[in-house]
This record gives C-alpha cells, structure tokens and sequence, in this order.
C-alpha cells in the first residue's frame, strides 16, 4: 500500500495536502469570483466612502460593521508581473462601490472537484471596522493552508473581534509556485513572492488605514499554521523591521520548519519545475529548447503552473527578502526587539496530519497495518535529518512514544501524532518563546487544549454524525487549526460544531476574543477589568491554557514536560545548509 505520510517540514502528499488547506481556509462561504464593485459617483457625501491613496471607495454595512471587500492592494501579478515583486496598485478616478462580495481567490485545486479554482488577478484585502472610531488598534489576519490553499474571505468572520473595538483586515497572497517559486532567471531569484504579496498590504494598511478609523502604529498581525508561519518570516525580514510595517504579533502553531529552504536548495528545485514545465504536453512555443526559463515559466497556463505544482510550498531564506531563516534570526537577534509576541501550540497537532493518512489510505489505520508501517513512517519523519548528519536516535524515540501510549487500543496511531505534535509545533513553539523573552521582549504563550474543539475541514469529507468531520479510528482532541474558531468562526457555526457544553465554549471563546484584542491594542492580554486569571509573560515561567471551563495559567516546564521537549530536540540547520 502507498504511504501518504509527511515529511516534517517539507512537501505534504497532495490529498492530505488539499484537505488540510481545508482545515486552515475557511472554504465554506468562499466567492472565488470577481469583485462586484463598480465605479460611479455621489453627489452627497456617504458616510461609507472613504478617501485611499489609490482613491474613494464606498463600503457596506454588516451587522455593526463598516465593511469594505475586494480593495485591490497590489497590481494583477500577471504579464511581467508573474513570478516578480507586487507593484502598488494605481489609483483610480471617481468610487467604486463595493459589495459583500469578495475578490477573486488565487489559484489552487478546489477540494471537491480538483479543478482549478481562482484567479491570478487576486490581490484584494477586506476591512472591517466598528460603525465610527478613530485611532483604533488594527488586525491583519494571514490564512493558513500549507501555503497552497486558502484566501481571506469564506468562513473567517471577524464581528467578535470588531466588536471590541478593533479594526480587522484579512487578504489573499500568491500561494504554491505563483507564490514561492524560486529560479534563478525570475525576479531576484528566491522567490517569497507570496511573503512579498503581504508586505504589500500592510504597506497599503499602513498608508490607508487610518481613514477607516485606525491607527498605523498600532497594528498587530496574527496567523494560523502557514499564516502563523508567515509571521514569523515577516518577523525574520529586514523590510518589515525597516518600515515599522507592525508593532505585534501573535503566531498560531505556525513554529514549524523555522529554517525554512535554503536559496541554493530552492533555485535547484526552481530548475526541476523548469524542465518540467518544458516536458509538459502541450507546453507553449516559449518553452522550447534554449528559450530563456523567465519566458517559458511566463508562458504557461494557471492549469499548466498547478500541474508541476508540489503538495506544500515553504519560504526561501537566503535572498534578500528573507537573508536569515526565522530560526537563524531568532539565534542572532537580529529582529526587532520592540514588537510584542502571543505564541502558541495545540494540544494535540500532530492528530490532524495522521487523521489525513488514514483517510488517504482508505479509512485504513496504522493498528491495522502494524508495528512495521509505525516503524516504517517515524523512520520517514526523521530520515531528511538523518541524512542531513542530525542525530536522533529513533529507535529510543520510538520506545519512548509508544510507551506513552501502552495498552490504548490507537497506541501507534496516537504515539506518531504525538511525534508530530512535540517535534513540529509544540517544542518548537517553547523554544521560540524563550528566545523572544530571552531577547527582553514583551512575550505571552499559550497552551490551547480544549479537547472538544468545533471541527475545522469545510465542507465535511466524510460526514459522520457522531464524529462531525470525519470517520478516523482515534480521537483528535486539541488538533491543529482548532483554535481557530473561538476568534474568526461565526458564533452559529462555531456552536453546531462544538461536542462538549456550549456554555463552556461561550466562556472561553470570549476569553480568547479578549486576550487577542487586549494584546492588540496594547500588548498584554489581559482585559482592563482586571478578570482573572492574569496572563503572566514567559519571562516568568508561565504558560496560559486556553482549556474549558477557564482559563488557567501553568508553568513552561510542565508545558515541556507534557511534550516530552527534553527528548525532542528541535532540528539544527535546515536541509542543505
């Protein structure tokens, strides 16, 4: 039988990959259509219109909010623009009315179907703002999904957050190869274009926010998974630093792979895509033999581009854009020690990513397999390390896990999503965290555990009414992308998927909604009514569990102790370094 397992920190399998894209997007509202705005002009000020740079729009009103969808922030990265930093868009005359709808999604593989789905033309940014206000802290949400999937609109749904008073900005960037293709013969050779993409729109943030109500010196970006991992690299960039482009940050399990792919590793991998590209059928007359590689890549179709498309893209260091992976800027500290920092893990991430397997292999689980497949895929987990001169004793490590595990009926199953968990996410995430506070900075984690999380892969892949998302042979607890719903899944959706006391969930959804606008507006977590219990930084030994009935401060060494960080050392250099 195939294996469908992961690499840690490099290309997933394609069906794991397309369904986790699910998990980390929101792909349940999505347009991925056009915009709906259109241009005209008012003889009598609307309230809803607001004067940017690139010139006068004019929102909707959702709710309590000011809502404006489909701005464009950056030029169609399409022509010469393909594979090549975003352009600032240019300014229009007249307003151009804006409705519910939201702008095209970029290009990815629809999960259902398998066709392409989207548009290159896809650099729109969504705002959302309380009714008035003025110097209010903003937000600028980055999706997740692998860095392959995703966009900013679909089911993430901001009015909890609006509601305390903040503005929230949410965006699409550039995914897969259109996003990090790195080639010698493209732009400045190392790729990030989707890194680039984002930048774009917190310069846009920057320059404009403030005539939607916000502060530009107050904004704050937070992200899932590959968003979360997006922070961080923004957090490692020169160019965020030297523009002052954010002030905080909160990373969501986005602490795997902080080495990232080394540029000469990536431009190899940029010409393999090249010779692929050539090899295409049908490949255009600019791919023929001695063509330069800029045009031939140029040249090919949306679909043409997907199909040598791996299951994972991952940012290059190196370059640039990105001179330092996240894990050798954190070792120099050479970032900015101003921000502030909100970091943490799940309970129980690794559960998702062997929950995907089983499903790729026919609902068929790793007991049923044996000892030989468990042994078979921590060998895969591990073996890029190996050969990379990293030791790990995984014979040791395998011992250790199963017996963590000894006598449950999903003991294999549960030992390697425990692996996954403690290796790619959670130590990863302690070890950051130390850094950061270790750097004098103002630094706060958390521990999400709440174990009846709502479910997160939209639409269902295979409806289960006693399971809700899917039919696996062990449970998910606290699985990756599960905290996501208690600051940006609509309260009715968030409460249909909840399997334990929804009370319980009201509490510590609005305790998480708190802890994440308090920290953007100034920093520190913490409600201003003084409810307790108080988020204490990393500075003294404490970690916040996000867990139901309450929260419930504990302490780093039982965090480290849980996932066994003692015996699970985060890896040394990146692959090819």
């Amino acid at each position: 039988m195939k294996k469908t397992f992961h690499k840690p920190g490099f290309a997933l399998t394609s069906l794991s990959a397309i369904i986790l894209s699910a998990a980390l997007t929101g792909c349940l509202s999505s347009s991925g259509s056009s915009s709906s705005s259109s241009s005209s002009s008012t003889a009598t000020p609307n309230p809803l219109t607001v004067s940017t740079q690139q010139g006068d729009f004019t929102g909707v009103t959702i709710g309590d909010m000011r809502v404006y969808r489909a701005i464009p922030y950056a030029q169609p990265p399409v022509g010469e623009l393909r594979f090549a930093a975003p352009e600032p868009v240019a300014a229009h005359q007249g307003v151009i009315e804006l409705g519910e709808e939201f702008g095209n999604i970029c290009p990815q593989t629809d999960i259902n179907t398998q066709a392409i789905r989207g548009d290159e033309d896809c650099l729109y940014l969504n705002v959302y703002a309380p009714a008035e206000g003025e110097g209010l802290p903003v937000m600028v949400w980055l999706h997740g999904g692998a860095f392959i999937f995703g966009d900013g609109g679909g089911e993430y749904d901001p009015t909890r957050l609006v509601a305390e008073d903040v503005i929230v900005v949410t965006l699409n960037y550039r995914l897969g190869h259109l996003g990090f293709l790195a080639h010698p013969d493209l732009g400045d050779g190392e790729g990030n274009f989707g890194l680039m993409d984002q930048q774009e729109a917190l310069r846009w943030v920057k320059n404009n926010i403030e005539v939607f109500g916000g502060n530009p010196e107050r904004v704050t970006i937070f992200g899932e998974s590959a968003g979360g991992h997006s922070v961080m690299s923004h957090i490692a960039s020169p160019s965020a630093q030297e523009e002052n482009l954010f002030q905080r940050a909160i990373i969501q399990s986005g602490s795997y792979a902080q080495e990232q792919v080394p540029l000469a590793a990536a431009q190899f991998g940029g010409t393999q895509v090249e010779a692929a590209a050539r090899a295409l059928d049908g490949a255009p007359e600019a791919c023929a033999e001695g063509q330069p590689a800029a045009d031939c890549l140029r040249a090919l179709s949306t679909e043409q581009v997907l199909a040598v498309q791996d299951g994972q893209a991952i940012p290059t260091s190196g370059g640039s854009f990105l001179p330092r992976s996240i894990g050798a800027a954190l070792r120099s500290g050479q970032i900015d020690t101003s921000l502030d920092i909100l970091i943490g893990s799940n309970q129980d991430e690794g559960t998702l990513f062997v929950a995907l397997d089983e499903l790729g292999n026919n609902f068929v689980s790793i007991e049923a397999m044996g000892m030989s497949e468990f042994d078979d895929r921590v060998q895969e987990f591990f073996q890029p390390y190996l050969s990379a001169g990293i030791a790990y004793d995984v014979d040791q490590i395998k011992a250790d896990y199963l017996a963590d595990f000894a006598g449950n009926p999903s003991q294999l199953s549960l030992a390697l999503s425990a692996i996954w968990t403690d290796f790619m996410f959670a130590c990863t995430s302690a070890m950051q965290a130390g850094t950061f506070a270790g750097l004098d900075m103002n630094t706060y984690k958390y521990w999400f555990r709440d174990t009846d999380a709502p479910w997160t892969l939209v639409p269902p892949v295979v409806p289960v009414p006693d399971v809700g998302n899917f039919s696996v042979s062990f449970p998910l607890g606290a699985t990756h992308a599960g905290e996501i719903p208690y600051v940006l899944y609509p309260e009715d959706v968030m409460q249909d998927r909840y399997t334990g006391n929804v009370e319980q969930l009201d509490v510590l959804a609005e305790s998480m909604v708190t802890a994440w606008t308090q920290f953007a507006k100034d920093g520190n977590p913490n409600s201003v009514d003084g409810v307790v219990p108080t988020w204490n930084q990393v500075s003294q030994g404490t970690v916040m569990q996000l867990n139901v009935p309450a929260l419930a401060p504990t302490s780093l060494p039982e965090f480290s102790g849980y996932h066994n960080c003692s015996r699970t050392i985060p890896p040394a250099p990146a692959i090819g370094d």
